[in-house]
């Protein structure tokens, strides 16, 4: 049987080369691909905005944390709700990181099947929001993603911040989590225990999957490892098609926003779409595709890669998140030291829509000479600062507008 530890490693070597390609990729589109350009596209109503929006949801990665204020943009932006639906169905579920780990553990059927059902959900739940009338959008909906890299950086500045700087810190605790819950699966679930449970291969076997996946949050690319640990225990590959397409679209912050800013009847056509999809998307997967076959998918391709490339890759990504929980903790010592200090002033600061936002704000006024402590709360709208006496607050206003973002000393 094996150990806790050894399947930690051996799923951290299946994922880490794939992961490390994806975030590379990202990074190359998030250089090439101007977001304006994006916005010019979609932020038309009808059709031809809809299924652009599913097309180009499909490689964008983006988890929830950067697809609901992008999707409220495209929105308050004169997008149709069909476009927005579309959007918010369809970029979850994939992106070009989670698209190569799950070919790199599950194999490309499975992957390209998952692309397909996630721009299908897409569609079908755009056209079907543009055939009922959705609420105008709200006041206070985000501005696009407004953590965005800044012109005026280098290639490589922007290429790096947005590969590892945003992508990587906004996932890696999410797929520590994933990571973890593979290898207690593999440990302590043996391989093919499950394989003779006769109702786990049919319609029974995609409803606990999905039941599974619908209430637990975890990003696209997470999620994979997840889904691997249970087709290692006897769960048909299809299943794990539902619980990929389930677990990252359907979930609290998402089903919030479109329950929020596009109506009630728009909800229950995200549910139903995404639950429906996802269930034929199984069902058809295990229905042309043997057992057989999608046992041997994940390691066709394994001979192709150099030995020491996976355990390379492994101690890489896992250096990575030492990394950042080192700088996340040593930012919420800050934020508490700042919160307690009697000589901190508090800056509003107007823009933050998401976790990479808050970190850029820290960052910023951290960097900025007498500053000791800084906390921010995108929710508030604020940054609490810490700094030596005599320090001059413009010198902090100008750190955060430098950013892009309006900010004011109270």
């Amino acid at each position: 049987m094996s150990t806790f530890p050894s399947e930690l490693w051996r799923v951290s070597t299946e994922i880490a080369p794939s992961l490390l390609l994806g975030l590379a990729v990202a990074g190359i589109l998030h250089v090439l691909v101007k977001k304006d350009r994006i916005f010019r596209h979609l932020g038309r109503p009808g059709f031809s905005s809809t299924l652009k929006a599913s097309l180009w949801g499909v490689p964008l990665p983006l988890c929830s944390c950067g697809v609901i204020p992008t999707a409220m943009s495209l929105r308050r932006d004169g997008a149709s709700p069909g476009a927005t639906t579309a959007f918010l169905v369809s970029t979850p579920q994939t992106g070009v990181d989670s698209i190569l780990v799950t070919a790199g553990m599950l194999g490309w059927p499975l992957a390209v099947v998952k692309m397909v059902a996630a721009f299908v959900a897409g569609l079908v739940s755009g056209v079907l929001t543009d055939l009922r009338k959705a609420p105008a959008p709200a006041a206070d909906v985000a501005a696009a993603e407004s953590c965005a890299v800044q012109a005026g950086r280098g290639v490589f500045a922007r290429f790096w911040g947005h590969a590892f700087g945003v992508i990587f810190r906004d996932l890696y605790r999410w797929l520590v989590f994933g990571i973890v819950i593979s290898a207690l699966l593999s440990t302590f679930i043996p391989a093919d225990s499950l394989a003779g449970v006769t109702w786990l291969h049919g319609p029974l076997g995609m409803l606990a999957a999905l039941a599974v996946g619908v209430p637990l949050y975890v990003c696209s690319t997470a999620s994979v490892p997840i889904a691997a640990g249970l087709v290692a225990a006897g769960f048909p590959p299809g299943a794990a098609i539902v619980f990929l397409m389930g677990g990252p679209a359907t979930n609290a912050a998402t089903m919030g926003a479109v329950r929020k800013f596009l109506g009630k009847r728009v909800f229950w056509i995200y549910i139903t779409v995404i639950c429906a999809v996802s269930l034929a998307a199984g069902l058809l997967f295990d229905g042309v595709i043997s057992e057989g076959m999608a046992a041997g998918m994940a390691t066709h391709g394994m001979h192709l890669i150099p030995h020491w490339l996976p355990p390379a890759a492994a101690l890489l990504m896992i250096a990575g998140i030492a990394w950042l929980a080192l700088s996340d903790l040593s930012a919420l010592i800050s934020e508490r030291r700042a919160r307690r200090s009697p000589a901190s002033f508090r800056l509003r600061v107007v823009g933050m829509s998401c976790g990479s936002c808050e970190r850029r704000v820290r960052e910023a006024l951290l960097s900025v000479r007498g500053v000791k402590a800084v906390s921010v709360s995108r929710q508030d709208g604020t940054a609490v600062v810490d700094a030596a006496a005599g320090f001059d607050r413009r010198l902090a206003v100008a750190a955060v507008t430098g950013l892009g973002y309006e900010a004011s000393a109270d």
